[in-house]
């Protein structure tokens, strides 16, 4: 694992990985919202019969949630990729530091 997140941070293959997620991400939002509200309003304004009875059109709330949840878990991946890849080693607590004083009051 620490090759592959080295090839990736040094070819940028990551960074650019995390910008397509966060790109499908927001082109998706953008035109799944687009689309909802176009057609609902156009399906709203159109006669339903032929004797001119207005059309009630139910507004397409799980598609809206499908919509949410996909962009929730696209920005949920970018983020563990950032954290991946981007995160501070942290120090190895089982070395202990050597040769230092203690402190007495």
């Amino acid at each position: 694992m620490k090759k592959l997140r080295e090839v990736l941070l040094t070819q940028y293959i990551g960074a650019i990985t995390i910008g397509f997620v966060l790109a499908q991400m927001i082109i998706a939002v953008v035109s799944g919202i687009v689309q909802i509200g176009v057609n609902y309003t156009w399906a709203s304004r159109e006669p339903s019969s032929v004797m001119g009875g207005a059309a009630t059109v139910a507004f397409p709330w799980k598609t809206i949630i499908y919509l949410l949840v996909t962009a929730v878990l696209e920005l949920l991946i970018a983020f563990i990729l950032i954290r991946w890849l981007y995160a501070e080693d942290e120090p190895d607590a089982s070395i202990a530091p050597q040769n230092q004083p203690e402190e007495t009051e």
